[in-house]
């Protein structure tokens, strides 16, 4: 699985206090019952890590771009951290990096894999180099 600049419904830490305000989003966006939480998001009982644990031990690859500040690159980045010892305890590899070594200027292709291009928001074309290669690693 591949996700592009998922931001804030996707692999961003929905508890980050950064990037787009969560009651400012369409709400065709999620389901209705996040609604609840929006204005009290401490409250919501998962985030994005945990969601994106359950995708282990499969691999995904989440793909943002530097200047995308609306979605919260930073927050993607620590949400696949979080969720690198799930993906580890399940026989697959993490970020095999720490929190504070963000911005990552390589792609990370293990198990959970993380890039980022040096534009804004969508797909740039130096990411389909990267896809590719994730796909032939874990696809093969």
């Amino acid at each position: 699985m591949i996700s592009c600049c998922s931001g804030k419904f996707g692999g961003a830490l929905l508890r980050r206090d950064f990037g787009d305000a969560l009651d400012t989003l369409p709400a065709r966006w999620f389901a209705p019952n996040l609604q609840s939480y929006l204005h009290d998001i401490d409250s919501l009982p998962v985030d994005s890590n945990m969601l994106l644990s359950l995708i282990a031990p499969r691999p995904v690859l989440l793909q943002t771009g530097r200047y995308d500040h609306a979605a919260d690159p930073k927050g993607e980045y620590l949400a696949a951290v979080a969720a690198g010892p799930v993906f580890e305890l399940l026989g697959s590899e993490g970020l095999g990096t720490e929190e504070d070594a963000w911005p990552v200027k390589e792609p990370i292709l293990g198990g959970i894999g993380y890039f980022m291009h040096d534009g804004g928001h969508g797909t740039a074309a130096e990411d389909w180099d990267v896809f590719l290669t994730f796909l032939q690693q874990h696809l093969g």
